[in-house]
């Protein structure tokens, strides 16, 4: 963890403008600035950076929050990989403070794995560039494909060498474990026979692709055998480990993720060399998925960085079948999706190498078809008059469009669709309505499943899963919604004194002028209150801890939503936000009107809060009550005491608001 001075260090350097400015191009407008936001497609502009209050916000899918949540998300840093990123655009050291030992434990465990990846990746290398057999058997392979010094070194190819344990060997010299190696799967010890527990390199006598994440990190390595002679298996990955999940990662996205940003696309490949061709070749926002099948993680991955992606896999069947398949995942995410098929045998990778970027720039762009068109092509390749094969054409075209949320562009599907199968269009919407019908009640079974399981093992719990809200939950809402409207008098109008106060409230008989923040503090004290949201209860704290009495509104604002703790700066936007609305009064709701109100806002505000927390307790005790066993009649006797002690308390708060209106 980071220590507070540190973190206060870097929450008064940051200028959000500055930092949003590195990854998103913006355009000043007034007091703001503005551009099309980086987390949803869009061609007007809706995404603002307030560089006074120190936080985003986007009017079109609300996203919005301060630097460290900006990066957070469009970079998939953790909280202190934000904060280390601040500190060094900022130049501020950022020391970790004590942790807990297991916090500390599983750190330190991910960092080794992490060093040690980093290790591997830089012990191939330099076995691929400065030993003769890297030099006479790798670096020859990757030469013939073409690729060069400097395309090595951005994706920092290697070679393992042919001796079975050298890597391991060496490895272990250098101080790494044993079972960490194991764990990464770098090395691998035999179970049985003659040799068991004899430790070898899982990838000897192959060329190295280390695979990195979005951040840049290696995670795990790919490994290809250059003689089939030698191994049957072309292609070897890392297994799985805390590092490496293969379903959400992609290859060469870390290279390209601002090529596809700036291009507002990404061409989706097969393999590792693909990417590396590509990229060579100029055509730098391209990926692949490491030889897996697609998986919705790696979609909403690449969501991120754009909304639309064009498919270019080869032109054989395999590769039809793959782009088939990878379809409907991009469409159920709600991307635009293309499809390019290389013609005449090749992959991207031998066409990237024998063409100039113009030219493949040139066919990408002439080839690239809608999904539509590419699957009519080629699902009817094989009718041959066959009404059966023709019925399933239709329908997986029509499932294909069913999978699309967007009313208005699903409806312009169809009408191209059903031009193109020549059926009439009422006939094929039919069939698309049907489908997604189908899908949803699917859908709907599984999650009634799920909440009929979760019924059985906890009730409360199955009240959640269905939407349902005890009256207990019920009261405990309109309580945050009380909290929240004290809050936000707290942070706009704190320092502002309070004059011609009525003073029964909290029991003060002389005159009486506190300020605001004196007010609620003394009104919560007198009887022993206490804000119940963990979230709003750290902002209370943290006011009367930091805020000094000179400071202003405008001071106080930025102070919280500028805070370097994610749900600390989204409350404080929630709150303070020009939409926010003031829930305790009925006067017009605006900063003006409850300003000039405030010796009569406040005393009411303070009653309902007070009364929201008497219900929320009552609302808790009846629960229990209803919930005892006849046989628990001592208990019993208690709650019902305490439920008439509260409700004598609220008929005192109901004669004390007399005096506050």
């Amino acid at each position: 963890m980071i220590d507070q001075a540190t973190i206060a260090r870097i929450r008064d350097a940051i200028d959000i403008v500055q930092v949003i400015g590195d990854f998103v191009p913006l355009k000043r407008q007034g007091s703001d600035y503005v551009a099309c936001c980086p987390f949803h497609q869009e061609k007007t502009p809706s995404f603002h950076v307030s560089p006074s209050r120190q936080y985003f916000n986007c009017f079109g899918c609300h996203e919005k929050g301060n630097a460290i949540g900006f990066l957070m998300k469009h970079e998939q840093m953790t909280y202190v990989e934000a904060l280390k990123w601040l500190g060094n655009k900022y130049g501020i050291e950022v020391n970790d403070v004590q942790e807990s030992f297991e916090e500390i434990q599983k750190k330190n465990h991910r960092d080794s794995l992490l060093i040690i990846n980093e290790y591997a990746g830089k012990y191939f290398t330099n076995a691929l560039l400065n030993t003769e057999e890297g030099r006479s058997v790798g670096l020859s392979y990757f030469r013939e494909r073409g690729f060069t010094d400097e395309t090595i070194k951005e994706f920092q190819l290697g070679y393992s060498k042919k001796e079975k344990d050298a890597f391991t060997k060496d490895a272990i010299a250098a101080g790494y474990k044993k079972n960490l190696l194991l764990e990464l799967g770098l090395s691998v010890e035999k179970q049985d026979g003659p040799y068991a527990g004899e430790i070898s390199d899982k990838f000897h006598e192959r060329v190295m692709f280390p695979i990195r994440s979005v951040n840049g990190k290696i995670v795990a390595f790919g490994g290809r055998i250059l003689s089939s002679e030698k191994s049957p298996v072309k292609y070897m990955n890392s297994p799985e480990s805390e590092i490496y999940h293969k379903k959400k990662v992609l290859y060469g996205l870390y290279e390209a993720r601002n090529a596809i940003s700036q291009s507002k696309n990404c061409y989706l490949v097969e393999g590792y060399t693909d990417v590396i061709s590509m990229h060579q070749a100029g055509i730098q926002n391209v990926v692949a998925s490491c030889g897996t099948a697609l998986t919705d993680e790696q979609v909403l991955l690449l969501k991120r960085f754009t909304q639309k992606i064009t498919i270019i896999y080869d032109g054989d069947q395999a590769g039809v079948n793959a782009a088939l398949k990878g379809i409907n995942l991009f469409l159920q995410k709600g991307m635009n999706v293309k499809v390019v098929l290389i013609p005449g045998g090749e992959d991207p990778d031998s066409f990237a190498r024998t063409h100039k970027r113009e030219e493949i720039e040139d066919f990408l762009e002439k080839s690239e078809e809608d999904f539509i068109v590419y699957q009519f092509r080629n699902l009817s390749k094989n009718l041959n008059g066959d009404p059966y094969e023709e019925g399933k054409m239709i329908n997986e075209i029509a499932l294909s469009v069913s999978m699309i949320d967007d009313a208005g562009i699903r409806s312009a599907y169809i009408t191209r669709a059903s031009d193109l199968l020549g059926i009439g269009r009422e006939d094929f919407t039919e069939k698309v309505n049907a489908l997604r019908q189908e899908r949803m009640s699917q859908a709907s079974s599984y999650q009634s499943g799920q909440r009929q399981y979760v019924s059985r093992q906890d009730p409360n719990a199955y009240r959640r899963a269905t939407g349902q809200k005890t009256p207990a939950d019920k009261a405990e809402d309109e309580l945050r919604k009380s909290e929240q409207d004290l809050l936000y008098l707290l942070l706009k109008f704190g320092r502002q004194t309070l004059h011609n106060l009525n003073n029964a409230m909290v029991g003060v008989e002389k005159v009486y002028e506190p300020s605001v923040a004196e007010y609620i503090k003394q009104t919560l004290q007198v009887d022993g209150l206490q804000i119940t949201d963990p979230v709003l209860k750290k902002i209370y704290d943290l006011y009367f801890e930091n805020i000094k009495a000179g400071d202003s509104t405008t001071e106080v604002e930025r102070f919280f939503m500028s805070s370097m703790e994610q749900e600390i700066s989204d409350t404080a936007i929630e709150i303070l936000s020009s939409s926010y609305r003031f829930r305790s009064e009925k006067i017009e709701n605006s900063v003006e009107s409850l300003g000039k109100n405030l010796s009569s806002v406040l005393p009411r505000t303070v009653y309902v809060y007070k009364s929201k927390v008497i219900n929320s307790r009552l609302a808790t005790l009846r629960s229990k009550l209803l919930g005892l066993d006849p046989s628990q009649e001592e208990e019993s006797k208690m709650l019902t005491r305490q439920i008439q002690q509260l409700s004598t308390i609220k008929s005192r708060l109901l004669r004390e608001a007399k005096f506050a209106k």
